[in-house]
């Protein structure tokens, strides 16, 4: 029976996170994302050390950064950002476990703590069925907002996205998640075939007492 496979992106599919990657890419990487990098810096350690959440720390680069950009301006730059990805930054064996999963007949699923903005075309670039993502919100004119539009989609939050994305109705056949994350390990559990991918250390401390598998895509 066919199943589903979800996956996350940053550093799962792909073998660096996304988000500073694109921001530096969107500012053209010159003057203007070093000089601010420092405040954006700031917020990061304010979350490292427990006195912000994580969805505070995108908030703050998108302020410094791209808010009151067009939507329009900003989606194709997203797309021209994705098509390097996958062209040279991609984990090497992603892409043969994501055609395996398809010729099996499974329903592709991207399930990430990414924007919206960076993981739409990802999921169109890569043929998955659909996403999950943190979104980003826009004004009346289509200008980015600096606070995002819901949820940072992390954790425990992206298991209950999970969740109501099936409608709270478990799908028929087996279930499959991939990641590199701890904090993806309730949605690890959650799956019929949690696959911890090239695990960041506490995730492959954790691994073998969930009975998630560990595996290497940069073989």
């Amino acid at each position: 029976m066919a199943g589903t496979a979800l996956f996350d992106l940053d550093k799962t599919i792909t073998r660096q996170g996304t988000w500073s990657r694109f921001v530096r890419y969107a500012t053209g990487g010159g003057l203007g994302f070093w000089g601010k990098l420092p405040l954006a810096g700031v917020q990061a350690l304010k979350y490292k050390a427990g006195f912000a959440n994580r969805a505070s720390v995108k908030e703050r680069s998108i302020e410094l950064y791209l808010e009151g950009r067009g939507r329009g301006e900003l989606e194709a730059l997203a797309r021209g950002f994705v098509e390097r990805d996958v062209a040279r930054g991609l984990r090497k064996q992603a892409r043969g476990v994501i055609e395996a999963h398809r010729a099996a007949g499974d329903r592709l699923i991207i399930a990430s703590a990414a924007v919206d903005l960076i993981v739409a075309p990802m999921a169109e670039a890569l043929g998955f069925d659909g996403y999950i993502s943190t979104n980003l919100q826009w004004d009346a004119e289509d200008r980015l907002l600096a606070p995002l539009d819901g949820e940072n989609c992390y954790g425990e939050e992206k298991l209950r996205r999970v969740e109501a994305y099936f409608e709270g109705v478990r799908p028929a056949g087996p279930i499959s998640f991939y990641s590199d994350h701890v904090t993806d390990l309730p949605c690890l559990v959650w799956a019929d075939k949690g696959v911890a991918v090239n695990p960041n250390p506490p995730l492959r401390r954790q691994a073998p007492a969930n009975g998630v598998e560990i595996v290497d895509w940069d073989v």
